[in-house]
């Protein structure tokens, strides 16, 4: 029985390669397909990119981004190498960014765009361990510039993942040997609660948290193969995650929405 989420999905993957994990739109808005053994590989391939960079076992990454098919790449590399991920989505403000990476003493941060590297750029000061920026999205020079200003190295994730595959090219059993290291009781995630009531805490959820839903829910829910969810929750909400491992542990697939009428609605 598999001890962690990266374990689950490589089990699931070994089984059904060929069958789509993710559908995401295109530049031209068309749903393009992801099997399951292109997100074992994206995902491994993202994990030897950030153990180049030196992200390690038990440490702690930010993960600034909304729903998209590199969000759940890198959530499965991280936690294949035995990191925690720290997530927040587009709509955080600089308080919230700077409050959760400084407490968690994030090193790295993975970001989808310039607008979240500008938050970061405004509070600086307040994130002194952070130093090194993963950017889905391509940044302008200008924001470049500024980034190596304040002390902040800047790479992208389709560069990182293209240093991955040259390594997995030397190493091929890398992620599989870094994800059987895992047990039940690590850390995969820090997430913050909104503060509403005060400042918000990182409610420290493991593996064994979220392999206890995948576990139990399928009896209750009856996901099957093949079946498609539309994914429109912030994924970093624990509920919408929970579902997200849920469906990849039913060999199902996600297809990527938004919470807006007009858009989930012709996506449905």
């Amino acid at each position: 029985m598999a001890q962690t989420i990266a374990q689950m999905f490589l089990e699931v993957a070994s089984k059904q390669p060929q069958a789509v994990a993710q559908l995401s739109k295109d530049s031209g808005g068309t749903f393009r397909p992801a099997s399951y053994k292109e997100l074992k590989d994206a995902a491994a391939s993202f994990a030897a990119g950030l153990k180049i960079l030196g992200v390690a076992r038990g440490e702690k990454v930010g993960l600034i981004a909304d729903n998209r098919k590199e969000w759940l790449s890198s959530d499965l590399a991280l936690l294949g190498l035995g990191a925690a991920d720290v997530p927040r989505g587009c709509d955080a403000t600089v308080q919230e960014i700077a409050y959760i990476l400084s407490w968690s003493e994030c090193r790295f941060a993975i970001l989808e765009n310039e607008k979240q590297l500008r938050k970061i750029l405004d509070a600086r000061s307040s994130m002194p361990s952070l130093d090194s920026l993963i950017l889905f999205d391509p940044i302008g020079e200008t924001a470049m510039q500024e980034a190596k200003a304040q002390g902040l190295t800047v790479y992208f994730y389709d560069a990182i993942l293209e240093n991955g595959k040259a390594y997995l090219a030397e190493h091929p059993g890398f992620y599989e040997e870094e994800a059987a290291k895992g047990g039940r009781g690590d850390l995969a995630t820090l997430i913050y609660t909104s503060g509403t009531t005060g400042d918000p805490k990182g409610v420290m959820l493991s593996h064994g948290n979220f392999l206890h839903q995948t576990d139990y829910l399928p009896g209750l829910i009856g996901v099957n193969p093949g079946e498609i969810f539309l994914s429109v929750l912030p994924v970093w909400h624990s509920f919408e995650r929970i579902l997200q491992y849920l469906i990849l542990q039913s060999g199902a697939t996600l297809a990527y929405s938004k919470p807006i009428g007009s858009i989930l609605l012709a996506d449905m």
